[in-house]
């Protein structure tokens, strides 16, 4: 789908004094991609598998993971959201422990406010040990989080987490994550291509024995998937993508030549002036910066008009981590599983 061009600098205009003031090693680019989807190779399978991906696979249809990589290509350890699990199965704690990845678990397998505050929580823990390793000249500035509208984001809790953490999260203007994500332009088809190789090797030669098929497929899809991200997410390939998207340098200039950055037609622009009118009731987060602390208090207002969402509009109080630990897994949302331990928060402070 084509962008103005107006929208994209307007966008930039508008964050660009952060975006600079921000090392590239600080900058993350965050967004979710759903494990199913990747099907498109023939992959070999053993006799008693019957289907693959493309048919489901049994008692695991649907996974999301939850990713993230700096503009250096360092990758932020993946978040999968698997459907319907009370507890994390033996076969995988094993990446858990080895600190490769986080879990959790909705009802199908997907996003929701619940897992954004997670994940919020497993980057700030893992965001300040990284911090550690950096220069001392840029490790306590503000960090940045650019990523799409999902109503996920909508999760005041999750927001004011982030900006206790000094990390400012910038959501990028609606349909255009194809011309300014970096996962979308620079990582996605070489993740899916590569993933698909290491689940079909994987398959095909099994390097360990377990109970039964369905633990062997989740294994060899969070293994394969592990894999790929690692593989995928390269100095190179994400300078690229971020040069590509105007992030990183913060210019406009490498996306007028792009084919999706032009004036709409017509049609198009009847096409949008529909989908403006669909949406004029919701409030709107695209394009803007939601960890200020005047849009934490509007999305606030927003989303606790909905009674379910109130668990994530009241700012802790709790005086100890303990109690803040135990006040954060009580106000999850029922459906979500926390399947991987809470880590501790240093510097986090309820009373900031």
């Amino acid at each position: 789908m084509a962008c103005e061009p107006r929208i994209i600098e307007e966008f930039y205009d508008k964050h660009r004094e952060t975006i600079e003031s921000t090392p590239e090693e600080l900058i993350f680019s965050i967004d979710e991609t759903f494990i199913n989807k990747f099907k498109k190779k023939k992959v070999a399978l053993p006799e008693e598998i019957e289907h693959m991906i493309a048919k489901g696979i049994p008692n695991f249809p649907h996974i999301t993971a939850l990713c993230g990589c700096s503009m250096t290509g360092k990758s932020v350890p993946p978040l999968f959201v698997l459907p319907c699990i009370a507890e994390l199965p033996r076969e995988l704690k094993v990446f858990q422990r080895k600190r490769h990845c986080w879990f959790t678990s909705t009802p199908k397998g997907w996003v929701n406010r619940s897992v954004f505050l997670l994940y919020c929580i497993f980057f700030i823990e893992w965001l300040n040990f990284e911090r550690q390793r950096m220069p001392e000249d840029i490790r306590d500035k503000p960090a940045l989080i650019v990523c799409d509208g999902h109503s996920s984001r909508k999760n005041p809790l999750a927001l004011f987490l982030l900006a206790s953490a000094n990390i400012k999260l910038i959501v990028l203007p609606a349909h255009t994550t194809h011309i300014l994500q970096v996962f979308d332009v620079g990582i996605a088809k070489r993740l899916k291509s590569k993933f698909t190789d290491y689940l079909r090797d994987y398959i095909k030669a099994p390097k360990q024995e377990f109970n039964s098929n369905a633990a062997m497929m989740r294994y060899a899809i969070i293994y394969s998937f592990i894999s790929a991200w690692q593989e995928s997410v390269s100095l190179r390939t994400v300078q690229n993508a971020a040069a590509a998207c105007g992030l990183c340098p913060c210019s406009v200039e490498a996306l007028k030549h792009n084919k999706y950055v032009r004036e709409l037609t017509p049609a198009e622009n009847e096409l949008q002036e529909k989908r403006n009118y669909r949406n004029r009731n919701r409030f709107n987060i695209n394009g803007e910066e939601l960890t200020t602390m005047e849009m934490i208090c509007a999305i606030s207002d927003n989303i606790k008009k909905n009674p379910a969402n109130h668990r994530f509009c009241r700012k802790p109080e709790q005086d100890t981590k303990e109690r803040f630990y135990f006040w954060i897994t009580n106000y999850l949302d029922p459906s979500t599983e926390l399947l991987t331990k809470l880590p501790n928060m240093p510097g986090y402070s309820p009373n900031d």
